[in-house]
């Protein structure tokens, strides 16, 4: 049951929702990445992006937000993981209002050799604060959730690590084998969509 619950996807996020589908393919790429490597480790940050990495992505070694919700702390816990996995592949995902708190920690990483590559879901916008006004709301009372589409890649690039903005899962995985082989902390910029967060697999599937 639990692995059923684990492996389950809707068929809607294939073929209802285009929006959605854009931003499933993407993070389809980034679980096979993972796959390829035993010790790989995936790091997950809340907010909406978060949620979705959560329910595509697996990984032996998963370290996420957990019941507290909190954002933030995935780049500093790639780092952590860095100095536990030496060699392992680690990937974390964060959203771009998430880069805000602590995207400077990736001087720290620089400075000290800690490679690990991000992912940011830049939709330019507090999406999770985004969703749940429209749901209490309406989409008309929206208010205080605009961000700028801001290059995060090429503030990361400025810092001294590896960056790239993309638009679409090909280029994704283009993107992973090159920060991966570059060695270097490394920010892959990502333009997806505001789409709401799944329903938990497991809820999912006792729906289903």
């Amino acid at each position: 049951m639990v692995s059923s619950a684990i492996a389950y996807r809707p068929q809607s996020w294939w073929t209802r929702a285009p929006n959605i589908r854009h931003t499933v393919e993407v993070l389809s790429v980034v679980n096979a990445f993972l796959s390829e490597a035993p010790e790989s480790v995936f790091i997950s940050d809340g907010g909406e992006f978060g949620q979705w990495a959560q329910a595509c992505i697996s990984a032996p070694n998963r370290v996420i937000n957990g019941p507290s919700g909190v954002i933030g702390g995935a780049i500093p816990f790639a780092i952590g993981a860095r100095v536990v996995y030496p060699d392992a592949r680690i990937v974390c995902m964060l959203g771009d209002g998430t880069f805000g708190f602590s995207g400077f920690e990736y001087d720290t990483a620089i400075r000290y050799k800690m490679p690990f590559v991000a992912l940011v879901g830049n939709d330019a916008g507090w999406n999770a604060e985004i969703q749940i006004q429209i749901k209490q709301f309406g989409k008309e009372r929206v208010f205080g959730c605009e961000l700028l589409p801001t290059r995060y890649d090429e503030v990361v690039k400025a810092l001294g690590g590896f960056g790239r903005s993309v638009t679409n899962h090909v280029e994704v995985q283009e993107s992973l084998i090159e920060a991966w082989e570059s060695r270097l902390p490394s920010c892959i910029n990502v333009s997806i969509n505001r789409n709401t967060a799944p329903i938990s697999c497991a809820s999912a599937v006792r729906g289903h």
